[in-house]
């Protein structure tokens, strides 16, 4: 039995007599990562005893009885299976010994009333239900790397050692802390049979998986009926919920793809366009570069507070972007807002005539020149006033722009470990707008060589966004898997239960 006896034998070292400590031996696994792996060693002759041996078990002894009452199996409870009366009679803990964490199962023997023996085997939730088997034949020795049974070659490489680490009740034989057994878990002919193979003895038995249900109705008390009974209700539960967010997480997926492909253009955003200042060479901090202005519009935004994508791009038909740099910035201006931006902007100069403009007394357009912008296209014909105020937007108190789009358009090449040429010539972005109307669209370029504004393409769409649907649906699959996982994990019994 595992005793304190066994114990206190062994906190002597077995080299010397020694006592026996608690450590760790570092090693490197098959991916070459460290591990502490604890052994017990000795403090006199450091003499180490490590999950190979029989001396680990009896001085980790106490390390491997964590949930050890926590089963449905008592010793001496009865039950009746498949109509056979059967007596818990004995228990035996197993570890792996090639695992040095916990990693235990049991095995509970009964007898029946015919004084047959029958072993039920609790592991990692589940519950086999295993009795006595003698093969027609069976050859353990003759060959060093197979096993026959019954015909069938069972490779000695599928095996695995387990350790004995704590044992009570009666049993046919005598079982010791520490024993090694030879364990072969097989299947033949749709059935499973496990061969132990100790010293002195070997246990053949055969059998198969057996519910929860069935052992508890057999040996369980009424309080664990109940907790069964509400632990099988609560995972329907689960279950049921797992499967409708399964449902959501697919709507939401056909709607995120069906709005993906649902844009509606803005029409005629790039008509009527107007040079105000065309490719005009500056320098800052030592460099130059080239500064253009364009206007385009006016053109009509439908509705408000919807979702609007708009793309920036180069085309490359009108103009060649080629290993340079051009940065762009994009304002949507209101029709309104501008006139009256213009309209205190040359009150301030006090109504004077100038040689681009003309008398606040004047009903004007945009360009403050009475004419049609139809007929506008360089920038002799701007109006002082529309040059002034777009020179100083960014000052304004109240804003004159509704929305602000930029982007940096570039194209480059070099070696790294070989030859590379890389471009980026797009940006697109999502924006809601608060009001409706006629807007005009203004755009300003800073580039490394000259360039025909043409080329600088602007596309506004009504769109929806799929960004909304695809967050919401990560949520409901994260949902549905949770609730899945509930559905087999949730457990108000006391003992594991897959």
């Amino acid at each position: 039995m595992g005793n304190e006896e066994d114990k206190l034998e062994v906190l002597q070292c077995t080299q010397c007599g020694g006592n026996l400590s608690k450590s760790y031996r570092i090693e490197e696994d098959d991916d070459d990562e460290v591990e502490s792996i604890p052994i017990a060693k000795c403090l006199s002759c450091s003499t180490e005893y490590d999950q190979k041996t029989d001396e680990y078990y009896k001085f980790f002894a106490d390390d491997f009885l964590e949930g050890k009452d926590n089963s449905v199996f008592k010793l001496g409870i009865k039950g009746t299976l498949e109509g056979v009366e059967y007596e818990i009679i004995g228990r035996i803990r197993y570890q792996d010994e090639e695992d040095y964490e916990i990693e235990t199962w049991d095995e509970w023997l009964a007898v029946d009333a015919e004084g047959s023996y029958h072993y039920f085997v609790e592991e990692d939730g589940d519950i086999h239900s295993y009795e006595e088997y003698t093969p027609n034949s069976i050859d353990l020795e003759s060959d060093p790397d197979y096993i026959e049974f019954d015909g069938k070659r069972i490779s000695k490489d599928d095996g695995y050692v387990g350790r004995v680490v704590y044992f009570e009740g009666e049993f046919p034989y005598n079982p010791e802390m520490g024993e090694a057994v030879n364990i072969y878990d097989f299947k033949k002919d749709g059935d499973k049979y496990t061969i132990e193979q100790g010293e002195d003895e070997v246990s053949i038995t055969k059998g198969d998986e057996i519910s929860h249900k069935e052992i508890i109705d057999a040996f369980g008390t009424d309080e664990h009926k109940e907790l069964y009974d509400s632990t099988m209700k609560k995972r329907k539960d689960f279950s049921r919920k797992s499967w409708l967010y399964l449902a959501a997480t697919i709507v939401t997926f056909i709607l995120a793809v069906g709005n993906c492909s649902v844009d509606k253009p803005v029409k005629n955003v790039m008509v009527k366009g107007k040079y105000i200042t065309k490719n005009e060479k500056k320098y800052e901090k030592g460099r130059s570069f080239y500064f253009s202005q364009v206007m385009y519009g006016p053109f009509k935004i439908e509705k408000k507070n919807q979702l609007y994508g708009v793309t920036l791009y180069v085309n490359t038909r009108v103009q060649r972007f080629n290993l340079e740099w051009q940065s762009v910035r994009a304002m949507l201006i209101k029709k309104e807002r501008l006139n009256k931006a213009l309209k205190k902007q040359k009150s301030i100069r006090t109504g004077a005539n100038t040689n681009t403009g003309t008398s606040t007394g004047v009903n004007t357009n945009a360009w403050g020149d009475g004419q049609s912008t139809s007929n506008r296209s360089y920038v002799s014909n701007t109006s002082y006033a529309m040059r002034n105020l777009l020179k100083n937007i960014d000052s304004k108190k109240n804003p004159v722009e509704s929305y602000i789009v930029t982007a940096d358009f570039w194209d480059e090449q070099g070696y790294d470990d070989g030859y590379w040429h890389e471009s980026d010539t797009k940006n697109t972005v999502d924006f809601v707008l608060d009001e409706a109307g006629d807007y005009y669209l203004y755009i300003e370029s800073y580039s490394q060589k000259p360039r025909n504004m043409a080329s600088v393409k602007v596309k506004i769409s009504e769109t929806s966004s799929a960004r909304y649907y695809i967050i919401v649906m990560f949520i409901f699959m994260i949902l549905f898997f949770l609730n899945r996982s509930k559905s087999k994990s949730y457990n108000e019994l006391p003992f594991d239960m897959a």
